[in-house]
């Protein structure tokens, strides 16, 4: 049996694509002093990414996905943020040096090329949880990824909405 489900988007301003790197560069900005204050080194890898979305949305999983990577670095480490521009969609991921998705996985067993993927049903922390929820209203998703060297990293992927796009998404389950 199949199952479909419409499930409608919050309207999003049409009017004018947003620059998703500029937003994204605005709100680590917010941060860099305290980056620098526990040692923390940040790259950043950004497209050109232009989009049309909720644009406060956007900002308040950022937002969460970069306080969740440097709470649990108190003795330096790194984050990495990358936004990588597709066809049909748009991702930015998040890794930090420190943390662990999955609990104390010992990185040392998996081979370079093996990471340990899971999509993020009910993450641990109600800020993650409040990311996720926000994501979902986008019709985006969040993954968490052990990271082979020791790290965390979250990946955000939006789907691509074009201008005057209706904001519906059709879900079908079998």
């Amino acid at each position: 049996m199949q199952l479909n489900r419409r499930r409608v988007l919050p309207e999003i301003d049409n009017s004018q694509a947003q620059n998703i790197g500029q937003l994204v560069h605005d709100i680590l900005e917010r941060y860099r002093l305290q980056m620098a204050d526990k040692n923390i080194l940040l790259e950043t890898d950004f497209d050109t990414v232009e989009a049309f979305v909720a644009t406060s949305k956007i900002q308040s999983i950022v937002t969460c996905l970069i306080e969740n990577a440097l709470e649990p670095m108190t003795r330096g480490g790194e984050i990495s943020v990358t936004l990588i521009d597709g066809k049909y969609q748009w991702e930015l991921e998040v890794a930090d040096s420190f943390g662990m998705a999955f609990g104390n996985v010992d990185s040392t067993t998996h081979n370079a090329d093996e990471t340990l993927p899971l999509i993020i049903p009910f993450p641990e922390s109600q800020q993650l949880r409040d990311a996720h929820r926000a994501a979902i209203s986008q019709g985006a998703q969040i993954e968490a990824w052990n990271c082979p060297q020791g790290g965390t990293a979250h990946v955000l992927t939006v789907p691509r909405r074009h201008k005057n796009q209706n904001p519906e998404m059709q879900f079908s389950k079998s």
